[in-house]
C-alpha cells in the first residue's frame, strides 16, 4: 500500500499528535507500507520515511495554517495514493482522525478557564477576533464531507463530532490513542526513591503528579486551590507539577493559599517515566483533552488517575476502581475528596493494580494495528 499523511509539524519531540503520528508511521513501514509523510517540518535524521517538504508562509499564524493546507493538498495531487491520512490540518483526507477533536468544542471549552468576566470576555474576543481560529475551523470541516472514513480518539469526541456535523454512523469508528506499555510500566518503581530525593520528598509522602505544557487549561490552578483542603483530611500531600508553562503566577497562587511549600515545578523533564514512577496520583483536572496521553501513560505506569469528563481518555475510567473522572474541573471541594480517598495505602494499592491493568488493553501495537486495518478497508 502507498499511504500519505499530512501534517503540519511531523515533529516527536512535541508530544501529542505529533509524536502518535510518528509512532504510527514507523510502526506501518514496518508493516511493508509505502508511508509519505507531507509536512513543513520533519526529523531530518529519520530516513525511514519518504518526508515531502510542503512550503508555507511563517506569519501570521492564519496564513501559516491556510498556506501549509492548500500547498499540502497541490502537491498530494501530483501523486496517486491508495488512502491519504489527515489529522485536521488539511483540506482533504481520506482517513480522517482529528487529534484535536472538534475545534469548536475547544474554543468554548478552553476558555472555561477563565474564571474572572472580565478575563473571560477579552479571551473570547480574542478567539472570535482571531483569523487564525476561524482559519483552524476552516481547515477542519473541509474533509468531513469527502472521508470515507472517520477515527474518534475517544468516545467524547465521537459524540462530539455526531452533535456537531452529523455524521453517520457507517462513516465513523473510534480507536483510542494507545500507550507504550513497555516504556510506561510499574517496574519503573525502582527510580521511585531517586526522583523524590531530588526535590527533597520522604517515602511516606502522597505524591500528586500534574504533566501539562498548558497549566489553565489543564486547570492546575483548581488542583493548587484543593491542597489545602486536604490538610485536615490527609497529611503528607505533595504536588509535583510538569510542564514547560509560566510557573510564576501558580507559585503565587501556592503562596496565597497557604500551601506553597507543599507545590514544587520541575520544568519540563525527558525522563517522564521515572516522574510516574516517583508519583502516587495523576491528577488532570482539564477543561479539554480529546483523549489525553498522559492519561494513559499514568495508568500504564500503575497511577491512579483524577479527571474530569471533558477529557476522552476519561472515558475508560470507572469511578472508585482506576480513579475518579469529575463533572466540574472546577470544583475543588470535590477535588480534594477523590484525592484524600485515592490516598488511602489499601485503596491506592488497588487502584494502582486495577490501572495498570486497564492501560494494557490499550496498548500502541493494538491501537495501531486497528489503524492498519482501517487503512486496509479503503485502500482495497
Amino acid at each position: 500500500m502507498k499511504i500519505a499523511l499530512g501534517i503540519r509539524e511531523f515533529l516527536p519531540e512535541k508530544g501529542g499528535a505529533e509524536r502518535y503520528c510518528y509512532d504510527l508511521m514507523n510502526f506501518l513501514v514496518k508493516e511493508g507500507v509505502d508511508a509519505h509523510v507531507y509536512s513543513s517540518a520533519f526529523p531530518e535524521r529519520d530516513r525511514r520515511l519518504r518526508f515531502r517538504k510542503v512550503p508555507v508562509i511563517p506569519h501570521p499564524k492564519s496564513l501559516h495554517v491556510l498556506s501549509f493546507a492548500v500547498n499540502c493538498r497541490r502537491m498530494m495531487r501530483e501523486e496517486q495514493f491508495d488512502c491519504i491520512m489527515g489529522i485536521g490540518d488539511t483540506l482533504y483526507a481520506d482517513l480522517l482522525q482529528p487529534h484535536g477533536g472538534v475545534h469548536w468544542k475547544w474554543f468554548w471549552r478552553g476558555i472555561d478557564g477563565y474564571r474572572k468576566p472580565v478575563p473571560w470576555i477579552f479571551k473570547l474576543l480574542g478567539r472570535v477576533l482571531s483569523p487564525k481560529q476561524w482559519a483552524k475551523g476552516f481547515i477542519e470541516n473541509a474533509p468531513y464531507a469527502k472521508a470515507k472514513k472517520i477515527i474518534a480518539i475517544s468516545e467524547m469526541v465521537h459524540r462530539d463530532i455526531v452533535d456537531y456535523y452529523g455524521i453517520p454512523a457507517d462513516r465513523m469508528i473510534v480507536i483510542y490513542n494507545g500507550v507504550d506499555i513497555e516504556r510506561f510500566h510499574p517496574c519503573n518503581r525502582r527510580y521511585r526513591e531517586e526522583v523524590r530525593s531530588r526535590y527533597g520528598l520522604s517515602s511516606e509522602d502522597v505524591l500528586l503528579l500534574f504533566v501539562s505544557h498548558n497549566f489553565r487549561l489543564k486547570g492546575l490552578r483548581y488542583l493548587i486551590q484543593a491542597i489545602p483542603l486536604l490538610k485536615g483530611k490527609k497529611a503528607g500531600i505533595k504536588l509535583l507539577v510538569i510542564g514547560r508553562d509560566r510557573a510564576g503566577p501558580y507559585r503565587r497562587l501556592a503562596k496565597k493559599v497557604g500551601c506553597a511549600d507543599d507545590v514544587l515545578f520541575a520544568g519540563g523533564v525527558k525522563d517522564l517515566e521515572r516522574y510516574y514512577a516517583g508519583a502516587d496520583i495523576l491528577v488532570h483536572p482539564t477543561f479539554y483533552d480529546p483523549c489525553s496521553l498522559v492519561v494513559l501513560e499514568a495508568l500504564a505506569s500503575g497511577l491512579p488517575v483524577i479527571t474530569t469528563r471533558r477529557n476522552g481518555a476519561g472515558g475508560i475510567i470507572e469511578d472508585g476502581l482506576e480513579g475518579f473522572v469529575l463533572d466540574d474541573p472546577r470544583n475543588v471541594e470535590t477535588l480534594a475528596e477523590a484525592i484524600a480517598h485515592l490516598s488511602d495505602p489499601v485503596r491506592l494499592k488497588d487502584a494502582s493494580v486495577a490501572a495498570r491493568a486497564l492501560a494494557e488493553k490499550y496498548s500502541q501495537e493494538r491501537s495501531y494495528q486497528a489503524m492498519l486495518e482501517a487503512i486496509k478497508s479503503i485502500a482495497t
